[in-house]
């Protein structure tokens, strides 16, 4: 069995789907660091059910999802898939291939496949086990695992031998197994306490229910007097209505005669409204008209402002335009002045710039001939520098080589003489090696003779302390048995005990008989408490005495009339009583009964009482048969004269009055006393019995303390000598190593002698060779240094001769280039000064034509102004006649505003009249429904 294939997609650093095959063997992944060699590793750790992100190198699980790169976006899920190849069966499964795999989500979900069927981790971890592949089995190794492996601790080497040995499935089944015990072991407990629990409920839901029909009783007679009550508040909410419907119709009258009024109000305010309206429409019209006007008049004033402002302006450039045109016929006669001037310096200039020309080519053609020869003998110079340069490298890399073969000599022959050294130490060290692990060996011997001899001890004071611990834990279940017991009994107790201080069952006269003995004398009892009977019977007999049962006994008739005047008085209620002295015991059946096995006996024969009780119990029950099933009792023609009972509480009366029961007898009311005796001795002997329960507890827990010490110090023992037997194998391990690599050492070393002297040998031909070569060289490097200084002092002198030419014509060329500067910028001046005059010319022109514009334009504005003042009168006179009309309109528009004002009074005073009487109409409607309201609860209720 082997891992043939591995595939990942969106795992760690591998973002594309990729496929890995593995052959048979060991298969070893290397690489670069950050190749993703651990990742594959991680990747079948995942796929095989690991759980801990810790083991994977993350911080959570959903971090082994591929989180995105610079141009690769991050995804939503990954998937591994593992193939395994099943070759020798070693898996449980008929394929011969199986596909494992899993799925992960970024929302945390994960999904598992077996052969792409989906499946659970336990189906693959169940499939793994004890195979050497699970998530954290030694079939896939990494470093820290090799740790683990040669690690001095037996805890970390014992899970990789238990795996490699095929132990972990059966361990996992005893722990899995263990634990349901334990669980099932606490269920059994828990349940054992519910049941208790559960009858203790039980006990007290019988007598709530009895207190719920005493409640509907009472609940019966509220209700009559609550019928009584209501029809008395009906009749008293319908009498208060009355006055409020009466006051209601006068409400109703006044606010109808009201309405009217207001009707005639709101005419009157319709009318004048219509002509406040007219007459503000005709006042808007006035308004418009008036704006049109002060438009008008505003628009000619602000013309008249503008043309004024404007002939002020015209004046104002024309003064401006004359003073400029003197200025420029001043500046126009001193550029021709000028003009003279700048002919003549050019004139001046252009012999001394031909004179200075010719100079500077003389110069510069023999300043190009010695140039040339200079670039001649500088190629020269470098070639031959050139070539001293090579031989000088040749020269010193022979030399250095001579210098290192020297060197690499010396030291080979140093490193000889150590090796001779190093080869003695590890000699002696390797026979000092050899006599420790021999008696290491010794050692070790003796120590796993102990440790057998403990480990034996170990495993039966373990059996010992098993054997205790499953003795104290029966123990405990039988104490924790009695001690549920105990409180089942004390509950039961407490109900009889509350049963018999309520006298629960018996009717009202009875009760307070039996709770006031002192008030009558002569009682003996109730027929329950004088009758003592078998559990076991307790509710046949019950049933056949009936009512009996809740009878007081007394002594004679004359007590019982006694007893019943006192109880009239006191009005105690009903009750029962039977004189005892004048009991007729001869209604008891005389006739002899056959053998039946259906028959039990007389009822009267399984009743346990004193002699002067006992025409008592004859009396009640001298009739009745106590029978194991009725029905067969009914069916048999020989019992018609009696009575019959079946043990489960079924009664017949001469087979024509057939009566059942439910057969529990808890609150019955036979022998109530005496339950509580019986229950209170069963409690006694139990406690007597957990006592000693908890004495062998408390003991053989003292066993089991004593046997776990015993264990402890054993376990000790064996650690420690198991601690010592694994130091002393990992010791001849490392010393074994050693051993071997001393050997290898000794080996390598006689090699590496050889070697260096064959090295030595060569090195020494090598360094005859350079010396001769070294010497040849030098000479040649000498005669060519000799030429090399000869062409540099040359050179020299023809570049000292070339940079004084050279000067000489720079400062001539200098000289004609600031001489032709001068002419070029007089020229420039000549120039500049001819476009002025011309300019001057085109702007005098100019300014002739704005003057002649300016004065034609000024007089068209004065007409303008004059037009406009005219009209401006006209306007002015229009709109103070239109404002005279607007005040008159107003004045009359205010009188009929001031007139709907005073109706708008009126109205409004109407209305809050009309709203008081309406406010009072609804509370008295509002009191008339609450009313209404009341009587339909109190109909409902």
């Amino acid at each position: 069995m082997y891992i043939s294939e591995l595939t990942m997609h969106g795992f760690k650093s591998f973002a594309k789907k990729d496929v890995l095959h593995f052959g048979e063997g060991i298969t070893a992944i290397v690489g670069p660091n950050g190749c993703g060699k651990t990742n594959i590793v991680d990747a079948i750790r995942w796929v095989l059910g690991e759980q801990k992100y810790s083991v994977l190198r993350s911080g959570k699980m959903e971090d082994v999802i591929f989180n995105g790169a610079k141009n690769t976006k991050p995804l939503s899920v990954c998937e591994v898939t593992l193939t395994v190849h099943n070759n020798k069966g070693k898996l449980p499964i008929e394929y011969n291939d199986i596909e494992i795999g899993r799925r992960l989500y970024r929302n945390g979900e994960s999904e598992y496949f077996m052969n792409r069927a989906t499946c659970r981790l336990k189906d693959i971890q169940d499939l793994f086990v004890d195979t050497g592949m699970g998530s954290d089995a030694y079939s896939v190794i990494e470093l820290k695992m090799i740790e683990q492996i040669l690690s001095e601790t037996g805890d970390d080497r014992r899970r990789m031998f238990e795996e490699a040995a095929g132990i972990n499935k059966y361990k996992h089944q005893r722990r899995s197994t263990l634990r349901k015990f334990e669980a099932t072991r606490t269920d059994l407990n828990r349940i054992s306490d519910l049941i208790n629990e559960i009858e203790a409920k039980v006990k007290a839901l019988a007598l709530q229910l009895k207190r719920f029909e005493r409640h509907a009783k009472l609940l019966e007679s509220l209700k009559d007097k609550e019928m009584s009550l209501a029809f008395l508040q009906i009749h008293g909410y319908k009498i208060q209505v009355q006055p409020l419907q009466s006051r209601i119709e006068e409400l109703n009258h006044l606010r109808d005669s009201n309405v009217s009024d207001e009707s005639v109000h709101e005419k009157k305010l319709i009318i004048l409204q219509t002509v406040y309206k007219g007459q503000q429409d005709e006042l808007e019209k006035f308004r418009n008209q008036l704006s049109d006007f002060n438009d008008k008049r505003e628009g000619l004033q602000n013309d008249i402002i503008i043309w004024k402002e404007q002939s002020r302006s015209a004046i104002i450039t024309m003064d401006r335009l004359v003073v400029e045109q003197d200025k420029i016929n001043k500046r126009k006669d001193e550029l021709q002045d000028h003009l003279s001037d700048y002919k003549k310096v050019i004139r001046e200039l252009q012999p001394k710039i031909d004179s200075g020309l010719n100079s500077y080519k003389q110069k510069q053609s023999s300043f190009e001939a010695i140039d040339s020869e200079l670039k001649e003998l500088q190629t020269m110079l470098d070639s031959m520098k050139d070539k001293r340069w090579d031989l000088q490298q040749k020269l010193s890399d022979k030399k250095s080589l001579f210098d290192r073969t020297s060197t690499i000599i010396q030291e080979k022959t140093d490193n000889i003489s150590l090796v001779e050294e190093r080869i003695l130490g590890l000699e002696k060290e390797f026979q000092s090696i050899t006599k420790q692990i021999e008696i290491k060996k010794n050692t070790k011997y003796s120590i796993t003779e102990k440790l057998e001899k403990n480990k034996s001890r170990l495993q039966k004071k373990t059996n010992e302390l098993e054997e205790l611990q499953y003795e104290k834990q029966q123990i405990d279940i039988r104490e924790h048995k009695v001690s549920a017991w105990i409180k089942s009994l004390e509950s039961k107790c407490r109900i009889y005990e509350e049963l018999l201080m309520s006298r629960e069952g018996y009717p009202s006269g009875a009760k307070d008989i039996l709770e006031n003995k002192d008030q009558y004398k002569g009682v003996l009892g109730t027929v329950g408490d004088l009758l003592k009977v078998d559990d076991s019977i307790a509710p046949a007999i019950e049933m056949a005495l009936g009512e009996y049962a809740k009878c007081i006994v007394v002594k004679d008739r004359k007590t019982a009339i006694n007893i019943i005047e006192i109880a009239r008085k006191r009005n105690a209620g009903n009750l029962m009583i039977i004189p005892l002295k004048d009991i007729n015991d001869e209604k008891q059946n005389a006739a002899k009964l056959r053998s039946d096995d259906n028959l039990i006996g007389r009822a009267v024969d399984f009743v346990e009482t004193t002699d002067s009780i006992k025409p008592l119990s004859r009396f009640l029950l001298g009739n009745i048969l106590l029978v194991k099933d009725l029905k067969i009792g009914i069916k048999d023609n020989s019992l018609n004269n009696w009575d019959l009972v079946d043990t489960k509480g079924a009664f017949s009366i001469r087979g024509m009055i057939i009566n059942n029961s439910n057969g529990n007898n808890e609150a019955g009311l036979i022998g109530r006393k005496e339950k509580i005796k019986n229950i209170k001795r069963d409690i006694k002997n139990q406690k007597i019995q957990f006592q000693k329960l908890h004495k062998q507890s408390t003991k053989l827990e003292k066993s089991i303390e004593k046997t776990k010490q015993d264990i402890v110090h054993l376990d000790s023992q064996v650690k420690d000598l198991s601690t010592n037997l694994a130091e002393i194998d990992q010791y001849l391990v490392q010393e074994g190593f050693q051993q071997s690599q001393f050997t290898g050492s000794i080996s390598v070393a006689k090699k590496s002698i050889k070697e260096n002297e064959q090295e030595i040998r060569s090195q020494v031909l090598l360094i005859d060779t350079l010396k001769s070569e070294i010497v040849k060289e030098e000479q040649i490097l000498n005669k060519h240094a000799k030429e090399q200084t000869k062409k540099s002092a040359e050179l020299i002198k023809i570049q000292s001769n070339r940079d004084q030419l050279h000067q000489n014509a720079q400062d001539l060329r200098i000289e004609c280039l600031n001489l032709e500067g001068q002419r070029e910028n007089v020229i420039f001046q000549q120039r500049t000064a001819e476009d002025s005059i011309n300019e001057f010319s085109a702007r005098k022109s100019e300014i002739d034509k704005e003057v002649t514009q300016l004065i034609s334009q000024d007089k068209d504005l004065n007409k303008s102004i004059l037009s406009a003042e005219n009209k401006l009168s006209e306007i002015n006179g229009m709109v103070n006649k239109q404002k005279s009309i607007l005040s008159l309109k107003q004045e009359t528009a205010n009188d009929s505003y001031r007139q709907i004002e005073e109706i708008q009074a009126q109205i409004r005073s109407e209305q809050k009249n009309r709203e008081t009487l309406l406010e009072e109409l609804k509370q008295c409607e509002l009191k008339i429904a609450d009313f209404e309201q009341r009587i339909n609860f109190v109909n409902e209720r």
